[in-house]
């Protein structure tokens, strides 16, 4: 607990006397191939989330994460972006569900502008730092994915507080090779497409919520933690040597009417707090 309140305290100071810089480069006043372009970022943080869910010839388990992160984003040229996120565990748990990841990587074109299209591949795993990863079937399982951004609010909108103002929708059409099975490890089928929107509304200084809905045209594809809705809210800037914090409510989500396969609720949201940065 010492140790987690010197970095919180150590991150808290760099935020409040690096408002002026865009990039470690700028700070150091250097200026180079990596430095001072901005074409490595990335996020440094811990997350927290609970979880109950059904492993294999088992009762239900109730399953607490705690994880530092490292985010690292390469831009080398504009709207290009390859990504990927790791996580450490700071609490060691043999039961772990085997559909959570040590890894996430992304490469694709992300255009966050008003009317633009993005599209690429995501993966979420299971990538796990052990010998026992199969990344060749984890690659099949992952995401290939196309959105579309659409801005609401004119620049005299009523609901424009400031700058930052803007209620965003971005459709989403997902589609993965193959899927696993409801236990989350042999493989359950191919070809699953998953089609859905988001809304984010912005709403004053880098405060926001958001909610999203998904629809599975195979039914029979859906495994128990792949959400009908998701939802969020929090403080993000994305600009360098600034400390965000968000929740998030990714999975297992049910419409009203529908079965919930895992016990799932507020409380099993993701608490994130971050610390961006940029060379």
């Amino acid at each position: 607990m010492k140790k987690l309140f010197i970095i919180t305290l150590v991150l808290s100071v760099l935020t409040a006397n690096s408002q002026e810089y865009d990039n470690l480069g700028q700070m150091l006043r250097v200026h180079n191939f990596i430095m001072g372009k901005s074409i490595i970022k990335g996020e440094v943080g811990l997350s927290t989330s609970r979880l109950t869910y059904q492993p294999k010839d088992a009762e239900l388990i109730d399953y607490t994460r705690l994880v530092s992160t490292l985010g690292l984003d390469i831009n080398p040229i504009e709207h290009f972006h390859i990504k990927t996120q790791l996580f450490f565990d700071l609490i060691q748990n043999d039961e772990t569900p085997p559909w959570l990841s040590n890894m996430y990587y992304q490469i694709g074109w992300y255009n966050w502008n008003n009317k633009t299209v993005s599209f690429g591949y995501e993966n979420y795993g299971p990538n796990r730092f052990s010998k026992g990863t199969d990344w060749g079937t984890n690659f099949m399982r992952g995401i290939f994915f196309t959105s579309y951004n659409l801005d609401l609010l004119a620049d005299r909108s009523y609901l424009k507080f400031d700058d930052s103002s803007q209620i965003r929708i971005t459709p989403v059409v997902r589609y993965s090779l193959e899927y696993p099975d409801e236990f989350g490890v042999d493989k359950g089928g191919s070809n699953k497409f998953v089609l859905g929107s988001s809304v984010r509304w912005s709403i004053a200084k880098k405060f926001y919520i958001e909610g999203a809905a998904y629809y599975y045209p195979d039914e029979t594809t859906q495994l128990a933690w792949d959400p009908d809705f998701t939802y969020g809210f929090g403080y993000f800037n994305w600009q360098a040597f600034r400390m965000n914090i968000s929740y998030g409510n990714w999975i297992a989500n049910r419409f009203p009417g529908k079965e919930m396969e895992m016990e799932h609720g507020f409380l099993n949201g993701e608490l994130k707090v971050m610390f961006t940065w940029a060379l």
